[in-house]
């Protein structure tokens, strides 16, 4: 018998902020910024979450692009890192360049 093996998704998800936060952040770069970070989860279940950045992706601010999130790649890295060194491998990719699957056994 085969161990049972844990998938981990990566997923996006807002980062609440306080409306003067938000609404100084609209004045300073004249485009309305969403705070985004991303999260591992297993089974529902959050296990990693990685540091926060600013998109100000308008059209589709929960499909963030280097373009318009500066800092998302090295985000992304540094929480691809964290859970590559708990022994999880990347298995799968998605459409986004973020949407990564990892298993393990």
């Amino acid at each position: 018998m085969s161990p049972q093996s844990e998938s981990l998704q990566v997923e996006i998800e807002e980062v609440e902020i306080s409306g003067l936060a938000r609404m100084l952040t609209t004045l300073s770069t004249g485009v309305p910024n969403q705070t985004l970070r991303f999260i591992g989860r297993v089974g529902g279940e959050t296990l990693y979450r990685s540091g926060s950045f600013s998109s100000n992706h308008m059209f589709d601010p929960m499909n963030p692009d280097e373009a318009y999130a500066p800092r998302m790649a090295e985000t992304l890295a540094k929480l691809r890192h964290e859970i590559e060194a708990d022994g999880w491998v990347e298995t799968a990719k998605g459409e986004q360049s973020w949407a990564l699957t990892f298993g393990r056994a």
